[in-house]
């Protein structure tokens, strides 16, 4: 595994958990976030504006949000695999919601430069390009 891919996917979790924003020290400006699998209704979007716009629609249903990676599947020197878990308290209630996702980062230049969330362990794995 690439040790240094990791610790910056890790750092943007990290970011996203305490401030609720995508971080520009881990995104590149332009990136490309891929919801078709997972959100299809906001299909792909382009750059930290327009995809901190998407995720803040589905964060803003909790007080309490955390996204925690349960596994690093995979990591070499362009790519990041994670299995992560959603978890918070929705807005105004006591109900805890948890849901699993599967997280594909391509990494260029110490940033990431393409993020696609899959709800299918093999479907990630084919999008980062391997196998089960």
């Amino acid at each position: 595994m690439t040790h240094a891919n990791v610790e910056i996917v890790k750092r943007g979790y990290e970011a996203s958990n305490q401030t609720g924003e995508l971080s520009p020290r881990v995104f590149a400006a332009d990136f490309v976030l891929d919801l078709t699998e997972a959100a299809p209704d906001f299909g792909v979007l382009r750059g930290i504006e327009a995809s901190q716009q998407a995720l803040r629609g589905y964060t803003e249903t909790f007080d309490e949000f955390r996204v925690e990676i349960e596994d690093v599947i995979h990591s070499d020197a362009r790519q990041v695999v994670t299995a992560v878990s959603n978890r918070g308290r929705m807005r105004g209630s006591d109900s805890q919601v948890s849901s699993s996702f599967f997280h594909v980062f391509t990494l260029e230049d110490g940033k990431v430069v393409h993020w696609s969330v899959h709800v299918d362990r093999s479907r990630a794995l084919e999008a980062a390009g391997l196998r089960e």
